[in-house]
């Protein structure tokens, strides 16, 4: 029963991150692009308040899931791996990782929460604004810069985060003496 819970676990945390990362690849290098494409501004900003807010459905979805899943995963290693209480968690490379691990995915959520609370919608009502007659270019471009950095800075270090993953996974490696 253990490695059938354990196998359910990595799975939940793989489609959690698919659900995550993929929807990221799709506005960065589909969306964005290809909306710009899209007259009068008013139907653009109206698609995009629609597919960016699928998008936190979908992503923050896939973030419960790898909480949930991650977090199983990491209060049960110790018996999935056989490896001994007295064995620091640090002792070994899995522990450090971990720690690496979640500090970038605190950076990369206080990213994400930046992007998704303030910069995204404030860029979104100032594109709104130039349809409507009222904004300025320049304020558009400067809230498009910050957007793009938090865009893909967060994606960035999710792919990091992911390889940290596979670190961790990989027993020989990260089973290791620090």
């Amino acid at each position: 029963m253990d490695n059938t819970l354990h196998i359910a676990a990595i799975w939940l945390h793989i489609f959690g991150i698919a659900l995550f990362v993929g929807p990221q690849f799709f506005l960065a290098f589909a969306w964005v692009p290809a909306s710009r494409q899209i007259e009068p501004l008013a139907m653009r900003v109206t698609a995009m308040r629609t597919i960016t807010h699928r998008f936190g459905y979908i992503g923050g979805a896939g973030l419960v899931l790898i909480l949930i899943a991650g977090t199983y995963l990491i209060s049960t290693w110790r018996d999935f791996y056989a490896i001994p209480e007295d064995e620091p968690f640090t002792g070994l490379r899995y522990g450090v990782l971990f720690i690496i691990k979640m500090t970038v995915l605190l950076v990369m959520l206080a990213m994400l929460g930046l992007h998704t609370f303030l910069v995204g919608p404030r860029l979104v009502d100032a594109i709104e604004a130039q349809a409507n007659g009222r904004g300025s270019e320049a304020e558009v471009s400067r809230l498009r810069r910050y957007s793009m950095f938090l865009s893909i800075g967060g994606l960035v270090l999710t792919l990091a985060i992911m390889i940290m993953g596979v670190m961790m996974n990989t027993t020989e490696f990260s089973f290791e003496e620090t």
